[in-house]
């Protein structure tokens, strides 16, 4: 960590991929905080199934949890974030 007489400019620590912007970018997750509660919490009711060793217990578990979430947020229908995030549970 730098102190702050450092010269080093601001630009040195802009990451043009990072979460926000750039190539990063993954649309958004939810329309307000709220909404992205719930949708986590739908994640956290799945649990159990999501964590299965049986592939087709998790793979009809995402799929469920995915129409739940769609059903709560359109954005989950067409998002990156949340693709990632289902592909992360696979």
């Amino acid at each position: 960590m730098r102190g702050r007489g450092s010269s080093c400019s601001r630009s040195a620590h802009s990451d043009p991929n990072g979460w926000d912007h750039g190539a990063g970018w993954k649309g958004p997750a939810a329309d307000d905080l709220l909404t992205l509660a719930v949708l986590l919490v739908l994640i956290a009711e799945s649990r159990s199934a999501l964590e299965s060793t049986d592939d087709a217990v998790r793979t009809t578990a995402i799929t469920e949890l995915r129409e739940r979430m769609i059903g709560r947020e359109p954005y989950t229908d067409d998002s990156a974030f949340w693709d990632e995030v289902s592909e992360s549970l696979d």
